[in-house]
């Protein structure tokens, strides 16, 4: 009986050490999430801080995992994060995963950053609610899950499903190029709106916005929308060449994508109907293309916000200083401005070209021109 006693002491002890750790971990926890990395706050590119401050003494890793790497956009967004990733000394590795379109690939590629021990995992989840049960798991494991540019009303649970979600305001893209297409149609005409990849979650967002302002306009009718690209400006063309046969009166095209908006131009040059308004992102050689071509086509006029490639710096700062428990009050929400408007008299706000870089260029970047010379040649 003594000897059975005792294993019941042995046995208490070890349930009083476990709960003791248990408590210590649930502190830790709570430790870390008293760090503020001001999730909620709303602010302008003015209001960026550098790297440095956030990387703290802990050695880490961090990743990117992207849903759909193959275009130009991506490629400097991907550079955009590694040249940020490489301003902390603290940070050991930095990894970068493509699912190249499939769901269940971008998956397996969380899946593997978990095993493989990533402290910060930033995920572009082209997939939408479908990976969110990756960023769930991988969340419960310990890592900090950060979607990006994905509006603020990303489906899922902060806290839960993924740490935060680091964005433009989405919705507000929507709503501002909306606008200015509705002002300068004076509330009435035919838009076209392009979508990029099925169901994902930034050209949800955008319609939001864009329905918003032209359920306003009884004049205004969006022919077809968001229409599904893929971001591809090859398939954007053969998508807008349809458009152009199925439509004779099209009185501006929105778009969620600078450098996919050539596709669709390229369409209406070879269809020799006049090119109308046009919202979307700058691009290079969409400001090019304004300048050789705005002679011959009156109605060309360009509203554009920023590509926005560097909001992924943010979304890695943020991660970042969650990993080594550092507050961070950098805005989470960024509210983007017309950054080009060719109806504006102000020449700061005409569309960009430089020639002397390659066309899928995106000057609003925080890449160098010479970055970019060698990112993209």
């Amino acid at each position: 009986m003594r000897a059975h006693g005792s294993r019941a002491r042995r046995g208490g002890s070890l349930l009083a050490v476990a709960a003791f750790c248990a408590l210590a971990s649930a502190a830790a926890l709570a430790d870390e999430a008293k760090v503020d990395l001001a999730k909620d706050k709303v602010g302008t590119p003015s209001e960026m801080q550098p790297m440095s401050k956030f990387c703290g003494t802990k050695d880490i890793k961090v990743a990117l995992a992207d849903g759909y790497g193959s275009n130009s956009w991506r490629k400097i967004t991907r550079a955009e994060f590694e040249s940020e990733a490489k301003k902390c000394p603290t940070i050991k590795e930095i990894r970068y995963t493509d699912a190249q379109g499939n769901v269940q690939k971008a998956i397996s590629d969380i899946q593997g950053l978990v095993a493989q021990k990533f402290d910060v995992i930033l995920v572009f989840p082209d997939g939408g609610e479908a990976v969110i049960r990756a960023m769930r798991k991988a969340t419960s494991a310990g890592a900090v899950v950060i979607p990006y540019m994905v509006g603020a009303h990303f489906p899922g649970e902060r806290g839960k499903d993924y740490e935060m979600v680091v964005t433009e305001s989405v919705e507000a893209n929507g709503r501002v190029k909306a606008q200015w297409i509705a002002d300068h149609l004076n509330g009435k005409g035919n838009v076209i709106v392009l979508g990029g990849t099925p169901g994902n979650p930034t050209s949800a967002a955008e319609a939001v916005g864009w329905k918003e302002v032209f359920a306003k306009y009884p004049g205004i009718k969006v022919l077809e929308g968001p229409v599904t690209t893929n971001w591809d400006p090859a398939e954007t063309q053969r998508v807008m060449s349809g458009l152009l046969a199925k439509y004779d009166k099209i009185d501006a095209v929105y778009s969620d994508y600078g450098l996919g908006s050539m596709g669709a131009l390229r369409a209406f040059v070879a269809a020799g109907r006049p090119i109308p308004l046009w919202a979307a992102q700058d691009a290079n050689e969409l400001g090019c293309f304004w300048q050789e071509h705005k002679a011959q086509n009156p109605n060309f006029q360009m509203g554009n916000v920023s590509g926005r490639n560097w909001i992924v710096r943010l979304a890695l700062r943020k991660g970042v200083a969650a990993a080594e428990g550092i507050p961070n009050d950098e805005p989470s929400i960024i509210e983007l401005p017309l950054v080009e408007d060719t109806f504006s008299s102000d020449p700061k706000l005409q569309p960009a070209c430089d020639k002397s870089l390659p066309p899928d260029a995106l000057l609003s970047s925080g890449l160098s021109t010479d970055e970019l010379k060698a990112l993209l040649k």
